[in-house]
């Protein structure tokens, strides 16, 4: 009996700590489907560590965000910089919560894409192009067509420029503008010459990195360009939340980096 009883104390003793081990359910707001960075490699790799990733998938760029805000979800990776910063200027005393990056993830380089033209020089006057509605993306739009010599910006623009800021249009172009994920249904029309998509757009509408006419120029030693590197966001009340911390450093390892390398080749690229 003496000898049954040490084994049965040996056998707790042994059992105790996988009893102890607990799994921690983190919701993460995503937009749009084309997440294999999370599914393929994030989800399985922290399930070993006891954290269980819960995709919430979002179809536009407003409401992650606010679910956040509310807490709906407990961290998003969907966004800029400038977006987030933009973000808590307009709306975090409307919400009583401010948000606060803690990761930094992908640059999504904003491309122009076309069903009708395989060149911008194609372009012709009185084309209408598809741009995102919201401020931040809007003004990065316009300063790509900028740098590229299609249009010319007033000289004393503010961060969030919109097509008002125009002084120069040479070829007359028209701009409609809608809610970034409604370019890609709308290129198909033929009163639609060009839209603006970054790459998670672009992929869920079918258009390949490599068939845009026109892809910003990122340099990362630039500090004008920091601001488009996006970031996994959280409460600022949980900016020091050792679980979403070290779902922000998991984010930055080679096989996510692979998957943007080969799968979204071009359409995405590691921030780190």
């Amino acid at each position: 009996m003496k000898r049954v009883f040490i084994l049965l104390l040996v056998l707790s003793l042994i059992t105790v700590p996988v009893l102890a081990e607990e799994t921690v359910t983190v919701k993460v707001g995503v937009v749009g489907s084309t997440n294999e960075q999370w599914t393929q490699v994030l989800v399985p790799a922290l399930a070993k560590e006891g954290i269980n990733i819960e995709l919430v998938e979002f179809s536009d760029y407003v409401m992650p965000n606010i679910a956040l805000a509310q807490g709906d979800i407990d961290m998003n990776a969907f966004q800029h910089y400038n977006f987030l910063n933009n973000w808590n200027n307009e709306n975090s005393e409307t919400y009583g919560c401010k948000l606060a990056a803690i990761g930094e993830t992908l640059i999504a380089p904003l491309s122009l894409y076309s069903a009708k033209y395989t060149s911008i020089e194609e372009l012709k006057d009185g084309d209408t192009i598809a741009i995102m509605n919201d401020p931040v993306n809007e003004a990065r739009a316009l300063r790509v067509l900028e740098a590229n010599g299609i249009i010319t910006l007033s000289d004393d623009i503010t961060e969030n420029a919109t097509i008002i800021d125009i002084v120069e249009n040479p070829l007359n172009l028209k701009f409609y503008e809608v809610d970034a994920s409604m370019v890609g249904s709308m290129l198909p029309d033929p009163s639609i010459a060009v839209g603006f998509m970054n790459g998670q757009y672009a992929t869920q509408a079918g258009y390949a990195h490599e068939s845009a006419i026109l892809v910003e120029a990122f340099d990362k030693e630039n500090p004008e360009q920091h601001g488009i590197i996006n970031v996994i966001a959280v409460r600022e009340e949980d900016q020091e939340n050792e679980t979403y911390l070290r779902i922000a450093e998991a984010y930055q390892c080679d096989e996510v980096k692979e998957v943007f390398d080969t799968l979204y080749a071009g359409s995405f690229l590691a921030a780190w």
